[in-house]
């Protein structure tokens, strides 16, 4: 079994927090789209039998997708500078 999360190990700045609370880790692109990758994982496991879950796990990807933007958004005005 993993290591459980205490908030002290969750930095606001680069953790995208889940509707269940589940803290994705997402201090860069490559991270934020294996999460991403992850849940797409979920989704077709779950297939039309939990399809509660499956809208849970689109909801996830949407806040990913957010932060992924963000940092998108980032590294043009980084670059640009």
């Amino acid at each position: 079994m993993g290591r459980v999360n205490t908030p002290l190990d969750v930095d606001p700045l680069t953790t995208v927090i889940g509707i269940r609370g589940t803290p994705y880790a997402c201090p860069n692109i490559p991270t934020v789209d294996h999460h991403i990758a992850g849940l797409y994982t979920r989704i077709e496991r779950a297939g039309t039998r939990f399809p509660d879950l499956v809208e849970e796990y689109w909801t996830e990807i949407d806040l990913l997708l957010d932060r992924r933007m963000w940092l998108e958004l980032n590294a043009e005005i980084s670059g640009a500078a």
